[in-house]
């Protein structure tokens, strides 16, 4: 019993899951932790539920405060601000410009918000 306590403080204060299929996943501990809605659409978000709500929007920028975080979470926020770029390039249609536009904006305004933009 208390070896299971211990593992379980343990996940709530780790930042990242492992998935059966090798993919990093935050934690709630880490979410929570964090403060705000990051806009990535977390399995594990505990601001919002996304998944029943197509009209998602990101948190907008007022909202993201100067905070320290994890190495991952800036290269996570850097891949995604290169994907969104890559995908914002090869786009075809407006409506999906202006959403890898508005996801571009949002990791770009965190990375200078976490003292990591270029």
């Amino acid at each position: 019993m208390e070896a299971n306590l211990k593992r379980k403080l343990q996940n709530e204060n780790a930042d990242w899951e492992i998935t059966s299929d090798g993919l990093y996943v935050a934690t709630r501990g880490f979410l929570i932790r964090r403060g705000y809605c990051c806009a990535n659409r977390c399995k594990n978000c505990p601001y919002i539920n996304w998944r029943d709500n197509p009209e998602w929007e990101p948190a907008p920028p007022e909202a993201v405060r100067q905070m320290r975080v994890s190495p991952k979470a800036i290269a996570g926020a850097e891949a995604m601000l290169a994907y969104h770029r890559q995908q914002l390039e090869l786009a075809h249609d407006e409506q999906e410009q202006r959403y890898h536009r508005r996801m571009w904006t949002h990791y770009a305004h965190l990375l200078r918000c976490w003292g990591a933009g270029s």
